[in-house]
């Protein structure tokens, strides 16, 4: 297959793209849709299942880390949605409407995202996330979860899933079927992307940021400017702070869990290969989460902001 990637050229590479972010999106929202339907008859709350909008940068980079021989995609993917997340999707939905943030609910989650993205900036100073820090986030995101089913308040959430009534062998062919189609989609879209690093002269850590942020961060897009459409522009704050949140604990802890995950980018200056640490967009990333934190006291995200 990855002599196939290589033959296509850029139309094929193009289409496989869309293609694979066609199957990212839906693999994902089957998932979420038959994991929503099995937890609502067991009784688990709704926001457990919300991680599902992490799902793609999820595979992707543990993909990119573990089969695909490319941790930079991983970090990439990771740091670039957490930015799309806030930047784009966030600033997208404020355009649609300004968005009223309950300030109590929502401080306390910022706050949170803060120190998270300085510990995993501080995990990755020595340039590995190694297991034993990939185990302290995963930790970490048990107490999180631990904490919003203690305080439902803060995890207002939009139930974005499929009223169906599909029983629990269709919800699981729902489930497996979203599985296969997100691995699937993931597994092409990093070896695509490979390819147009390659080909533009580009580092995989960019094609992360850029092509496969966004193309990861399309469950946030659709559930945060639907939320806004319909005046719920405080769903849409919730739904990208506990993304990012996610992104960094599960993504981050789970990948390197796996497989120790290597954040050092390697370029060509002048004939020699250079290995520098990405100072700039670890910092971009914490301070996109800083930046909301003002927004947060004024209760409000206008057009302006």
């Amino acid at each position: 297959m990855t002599e196939f990637i290589n033959q296509i050229g850029v139309v094929g590479n193009s289409l496989v793209i869309i293609v694979s972010i066609t199957c990212l999106y839906y693999g994902a929202d089957w998932l979420v849709n038959g994991g929503s339907a099995v937890s609502s008859r067991f009784g688990v709350p709704p926001f457990v299942v919300g991680f599902g909008t992490s799902l793609p940068e999820f595979v992707v980079s543990f993909v990119a880390n573990i089969f695909g021989d490319s941790p930079t995609i991983a970090i990439g993917n990771i740091i670039g949605s957490n930015i799309t997340n806030v930047g784009l999707i966030l600033g997208l939905s404020a355009l649609i409407l300004p968005i009223a943030i309950p300030f109590s609910n929502i401080l306390k989650q910022l706050i949170f995202l803060f120190l998270m993205g300085s510990l995993l900036f501080a995990f990755s100073l020595d340039g590995l996330v190694n297991r034993f820090e990939g185990a302290v986030l995963i930790i970490l995101l048990i107490g999180y979860v631990i904490y919003l089913y203690r305080h439902p308040e803060q995890a207002e959430t939009e139930d974005t899933a499929e009223k169906t009534d599909i029983n629990l062998i269709g919800s699981i062919t729902l489930i497996i079927i979203g599985i296969v189609i997100l691995s699937g989609g993931a597994w092409l879209f990093v070896e695509s992307g490979k390819w147009f690093a390659v080909k533009l002269g580009v580092s995989e850590l960019v094609i992360g940021l850029t092509i496969m942020a966004v193309g990861t961060s399309l469950p946030e897009l659709a559930t945060s400017v639907v939320a806004a459409m319909k005046r719920r522009g405080d769903i849409s704050i919730g739904n990208i702070v506990g993304s990012n949140i996610f992104n960094i604990l599960f993504i981050m802890g789970g990948v390197s869990l796996f497989k120790p995950l290597s954040v050092l980018e390697t370029k060509i200056v002048d004939g020699t290969q250079v290995t520098y640490f990405p100072y700039y967009q670890y910092l971009s990333m914490v301070l996109f989460g800083l930046v909301l934190i003002p927004m947060t006291i004024k209760s409000k995200l206008d057009r302006i902001s």
